[in-house]
């Protein structure tokens, strides 16, 4: 029973991170763009963080949580799709991960 237990937690673990990992995948760069620009994103620094040689994000999952840190500071209030789609835009304009 002990076995049954752990590996239906692995199967939904690995389910999670294949749900997480898919949706990023699949964000909508446009729709991304248009609301990193009504969120008024640049208000705060530039397009140079993304680009500078020693910008802080180095991969995607860094990316999305800098973006959610945004979201939270900005308190723009948008759902994880959103936050998704705002990544995807980030990701596919600066920074090709």
């Amino acid at each position: 029973m002990q076995f049954f237990k752990q590996t239906l937690f692995t199967l939904f673990a690995l389910a999670g991170l294949l749900a997480s990992s898919g949706a990023m995948a699949e964000g909508n760069p446009a729709n991304g763009k248009t609301l990193f620009t009504a969120s008024k994103c640049n208000q705060c620094h530039g397009t140079e963080v993304f680009t500078r040689s020693d910008r802080k994000v180095k991969n995607l999952a860094a990316l999305e949580a800098q973006v959610r840190r945004c979201d939270s500071n900005l308190n723009t209030n948008w759902f994880d799709d959103e936050i998704i789609d705002v990544t995807a835009y980030l990701n596919q304009q600066y920074y090709k991960f």
